[in-house]
């Protein structure tokens, strides 16, 4: 992916955002928010890559597609919390998902609809970089 245009340098010891998704269309929207903010990401499409993201250091935040068809999302949520247990887990689905977005909060992770997640990722992603600015002392 190139860099948006008005891209701002990444926050210098940030964590990174853990996206566990394949859809390239989200992918890019989350991506075009993130780099505005100074954040950067990290991508999982399948356990292995998980469990590599997860070894690389603890992420800012994992955001998990329930809908996601590559790999159980549910089981990528348990992994993150044994994993990273501080890490904050947002998930979203449509919300006609119901069993979806119930085993999600059940896992311990916050779930939000698809459109509701759509219409808060900037200000959702901006608390992230606002976090992480304090977090490495800038």
């Amino acid at each position: 992916m190139t860099a948006p245009q008005n891209a701002v340098p990444p926050i210098a010891g940030a964590r990174k955002l853990l996206l566990v998704m394949s859809d390239l269309l989200f992918r890019s929207k989350i991506d075009e928010v993130a780099r505005r903010l100074g954040l950067e990401l990290r991508v999982a499409k399948s356990p292995e890559q998980l469990d590599r993201q997860l070894a690389a250091g603890e992420p800012a935040l994992a955001i998990v597609d329930l809908e996601e068809g590559a790999l159980d999302s549910f089981a990528a949520i348990a992994r993150i919390r044994t994993a990273s247990p501080g890490t904050p887990v947002l998930g979203f689905a449509g919300h006609g998902n119901v069993e979806a977005i119930r085993r999600a909060r059940e896992g311990g992770a916050t779930v939000l609809a698809r459109s509701g997640f759509t219409a808060q990722l900037p200000e959702l992603l901006t608390q992230v970089a606002n976090r992480e600015r304090v977090r490495a002392g800038e």
